[in-house]
């Protein structure tokens, strides 16, 4: 289900044909009207999965059904019970994640050769509708509540335009929703999900694309100057690559009357890392803080510092399977533990000098994310260490660098319109207290068209958490 390619808006034109169909022959029989909506969307969901992969479709069902029938079967249990149901139940549903995505990783570290791990394909999505499964029985049988229809709960689960790159939704936001479904395309509907989905595309097209593009895949050894702007280019890109689809999905949704959770509330405007956390992947930062952080005593207990170093390892782990992602989970935690114990002893900094190091410090942070070679990463950190290596030379050189298109500003181009981007968000922040509001606004959605279609990379480019 990529956004972002012709041919997935091409697969909706049969389902929008024969949804006309179907409301026209059922427009007096509303009962009959919303089975058919919801059977629908299903179906959609289902076949879109299984054209993007057969492996995920058939993973995810397994994992969606095994944990209906036990979570059903749960609900007739005691409360001690239904512990240790899901005590027994969560393990079962994470060993298709276990062995698709770590089993490889885990083999490496006990020293086994199991090389028919080597070259397994992760299906799409499996870490976040396995984790929405999991937040689904863990609040149906923790908090005693009703189990759903048959239907209602597979639409909850499969819903397309979430299911592969979230967000990771609860049972109290879109099982409602989808248990009232109807698919009301209405112009009001239409206009507030189209700009949205404008909005998604361009961070993902116009921007992510090409910012894709402009990193540098030869590095010039000497020259710290070239890992920054690299570091710069994809803090960039995974921002505009990750929120173009969670903006592109909820734009989706609402042209269909569902309101998603929005995934990203312009991460990059934080003056601090505490804040930062807070915008960046909402769901999952609330998923991991519900589940596990209060789960391990929170901020109540004495070793609350390791239970947030223990939540963002895990975090790490979640992205990926490689010793680069828990280094780049614990630096994340490293540095929310430092903001803490900053925030109590009263200290407070200037905001745009907490912006400027927030800003700063994940862009390090990110080179653990995209450099998954340990001894390059290692290479890496030894030339950003050496003073030696910022010489003036190396800057300028940097600049010039004649194989790049940055002669012809290609590259400040990427980045100055990046910056604008933020920029808008961050007054939409401070007046209208919503971070799209001026980049949703009719004028701005034109500007935006105009761009992707100057700025189209045909080159394919699947979004980055795909890959998760």
């Amino acid at each position: 289900m990529d956004f972002s390619t012709a041919s997935f808006w091409y697969s909706l034109l049969p389902a929008i044909l024969v949804l006309a169909v179907g409301d026209w022959l059922l427009k007096n029989r509303p009962v009959a009207k919303q089975l058919f909506h919801k059977l629908l969307i299903l179906g959609l969901s289902l076949i879109l999965l299984g054209i993007a992969n057969e492996t995920t479709l058939v993973i995810f069902l397994i994992v969606t059904i095994s944990a209906y029938f036990l979570c059903r079967w749960g609900c007739s249990l005691g409360m001690t019970a239904r512990r240790w149901l899901l005590g027994a139940l969560i393990p079962l549903l994470l060993l298709p994640l276990g062995y698709y995505k770590y089993g490889y990783f885990f083999g490496n570290i006990l020293q086994q050769e199991w090389d028919t791990l080597r070259n397994l394909i992760i299906p799409i999505g499996i870490s976040f509708y396995t984790f929405q499964v999991i937040g689904f029985c863990i609040d149906t049988l923790m908090r005693s509540e009703p189990m759903p229809k048959w239907l209602d709960y597979m639409n909850f689960c499969a819903y397309f335009p979430q299911i592969v790159a979230g967000p990771i939704e609860r049972r109290a936001d879109l099982l409602p929703q989808v248990e009232k479904m109807e698919l009301n395309c209405s112009k009001q509907n239409l206009e507030a999900g189209i700009p949205y989905i404008i909005l998604g595309l361009f961070f993902k097209i116009a921007l992510a694309d090409n910012l894709a593009f402009a990193m540098w895949e030869k590095y010039n050894w000497g020259n710290a100057w070239v890992i920054w702007l690299n570091n710069l280019l994809f803090t960039f890109r995974i921002y505009f690559d990750f929120g173009g689809y969670g903006l592109t999905a909820y734009g989706i949704a609402r042209c269909m009357g569902i309101t998603l959770r929005m995934n990203f509330l312009s991460p990059y405007t934080a003056c601090n890392i505490k804040e930062f956390w807070r915008r960046w992947h909402t769901s999952l930062t609330q998923w991991f803080t519900d589940y596990i952080y209060f789960s391990l005593g929170g901020s109540r207990t004495k070793r609350w510092a390791i239970n947030m170093l223990l939540v963002f390892l895990i975090s790490g782990l979640w992205h990926g399977a490689g010793w680069n992602f828990i280094i780049w989970g614990g630096l994340a935690g490293l540095a929310l533990v430092a903001h803490r114990i900053f925030h109590n002893a009263g200290l407070r900094l200037w905001a745009p000098l907490g912006w400027l190091l927030t800003f700063v410090y994940m862009a390090f942070v990110w080179m653990f994310f995209y450099t998954t070679n340990s001894t390059l990463l290692c290479q890496y950190l030894e030339q950003l260490s050496t003073p030696e290596n910022y010489h003036i030379n190396g800057l300028i050189s940097t600049l010039n660098y004649k194989h790049r298109i940055i002669n012809n500003c290609y590259i400040p181009f990427m980045i100055v319109l990046s910056l604008l981007c933020i920029l808008a968000e961050a007054i939409s922040w401070k007046k209208y207290q919503h971070p799209y509001k001026i980049l949703l606004h009719p004028i701005s959605c034109s500007i935006m068209v105009a761009i992707m279609i100057l700025l189209y990379n045909p080159t394919p480019n699947q979004f980055i958490y795909f890959a998760f």
